[in-house]
């Protein structure tokens, strides 16, 4: 076993969990990611002596690693926003950004620049602030920017019909840090799709593609009137407009899963991969089925996708994904793998790391990794890759308070092995706590990433905290 790594803690500069309570008790409202604050849930039913016991244990058997755990940012409410929910994104000139899910000026979002300064400290900066009007509101995920440095994400809901946007932020170099938005499409809750929560992709023809959670194809298992999520492409029209040409409602029927939450991965060949939340095989997690991996395939001929399920989660191989996959090599030679997570099932029901190896040209799905709660529970958003194959990731709750987790896994003959490297304190006080987008590794793979609540308590009733930006920078002991 391995012991969790002492963290050594300092401040720089001033969500929901899954929308399931449990894979055996999922909600029919689990598809979209809520917007308003909610009671966190109990982690075990392990008494306060055998918790004490087991992290007794964890620490005789296990070895210590040395960290340095920075939070650059803690939200306040206010201007700065709240919640964040998406992954961060760096730019080559090490700069950070992201999103938070409500407050602003107008209590709908904004997007966020950290800036690193020569003293070692981190500015934060309000890129923009969302209206919730037809500029969109609420975004929950991280930005894209194409060679100009604009940016790129969704947001869930505003825009002309309220049901969501794709927008694009356009660097103004003599207006300081503040961008010009622009909303390149808004759903309208039909057919198109609806509410989406993860961010766009980009091909190497300047399109973009994502999904939206409901929208679609109305089917009996997804939200009443909504539909079961959408995969699209937006293409630029030449004059300043963008086209919406849907490439996949889902159905949740026939084992195709229902409500895509996250970011698609293009691999060299231009097939997209994905997670649906939910749907699948509909016998499992109460009849709404466990969530899915899938790939979609540029036509051949004609113009239509091929869309073929990867594989559809059974509770004891997983459950309920919320994060997308990464890939290692291009998806198009032998030894190219995808990873992922979900957030329940696995051997404790505390969630699973899974991957997705090309073997001779098929993809050989394998459960490489069960969490038990104390090191780790409801891991969420995506996973980041270092150059010598190890896995960095966070979960919503657990770890050694039960407020989240900061985990590494490391492959070797007999498996993966975790390092815990870092558990946030109870409450989340100063620290953070409660991540749910993933982590973001850069050129040195310090971990930075966002937490959804935690960091000033006295902000965001009920005493939650609003989140915060933190950098975990490991060393070897």
């Amino acid at each position: 076993m391995h012991l969790a790594r002492t963290a050594n803690m300092t401040e720089i500069g001033a969500s929901d969990p899954p929308c399931a309570a449990s894979a055996s008790t999922p909600t029919a409202s689990k598809c979209t990611r809520a917007l308003t604050r909610g009671h966190r849930l109990s982690l075990s039913t392990l008494d306060l002596a055998a918790a004490i016991t087991m992290a007794i244990l964890l620490a005789l058997c296990s070895q210590t690693y040395a960290a340095n755990v920075s939070v650059l940012h803690t939200f306040t409410g206010g201007n700065d926003g709240s919640y964040p929910d998406g992954n961060l994104t760096a730019d080559a000139a090490g700069n950070l950004y992201g999103t938070t899910q409500i407050g602003g000026a107008y209590g709908a979002g904004t997007v966020f620049e950290l800036s690193p300064t020569p003293d070692g400290q981190w500015r934060f900066h309000v890129l923009y602030t969302f209206t919730g009007g037809t500029d969109g509101g609420n975004p929950l995920a991280s930005l894209v920017f194409d060679a100009a440095g604009n940016a790129y994400s969704t947001t869930s809901s505003g825009g002309v019909y309220g049901f969501g946007t794709v927008f694009e932020l356009i660097a103004q170099p003599n207006h300081g840090y503040a961008r010009e938005e622009k909303a390149l499409y808004s759903f309208q809750g039909g057919t198109d799709g609806d509410s989406p929560a993860g961010s766009v992709v980009f091909d190497a023809q300047g399109n973009l593609y994502g999904t939206t959670t409901t929208g679609g194809t109305p089917h009996i298992g997804c939200p009443p009137a909504k539909g079961c999520g959408t995969i699209y492409e937006l293409s630029p029209t030449g004059d300043g407009l963008w086209q919406e040409t849907v490439l996949r409602r889902l159905s949740d029927a026939f084992g195709e899963g229902a409500s895509p939450g996250s970011a698609l991965v293009f691999d060299a060949a231009g097939n997209l991969y994905g997670t649906t939340y939910m749907g699948g095989n509909n016998l499992v997690c109460n009849g709404y089925g466990c969530g899915s991996v899938f790939e979609l395939m540029p036509p051949t001929t004609g113009q239509h996708w091929r869309f073929r399920t990867l594989i559809d989660f059974n509770e004891s191989n997983g459950s309920l994904p919320w994060g997308g996959v990464t890939l290692s090599g291009t998806g198009t030679v032998d030894g190219s793998t995808l990873y992922g997570s979900t957030s329940y099932g696995g051997a404790n029901n505390k969630g699973t790391i899974f991957s997705f190896t090309l073997e001779s040209g098929k993809w050989k799905f394998k459960s490489i990794y069960s969490f038990d709660g104390l090191n780790g529970l409801q891991p969420a958003g995506n996973l980041a890759l270092d150059n010598a194959g190890n896995l960095y990731g966070a979960a919503y709750e657990g770890g050694a308070n039960d407020w989240g987790a900061i985990f590494q896994l490391v492959p070797g003959e007999n498996g993966w092995t975790e390092n815990l490297l870092y558990s946030f304190v109870v409450s989340g006080t100063r620290f953070g706590a409660n991540p749910l987008g993933g982590v973001m590794l850069d050129a040195a793979d310090n971990v930075y990433l966002t937490t959804n609540q935690g960091g000033n308590l006295k902000y965001c009733q009920p005493n939650s905290g609003c989140g915060v930006v933190m950098k975990l920078a490991a060393t070897a002991p």
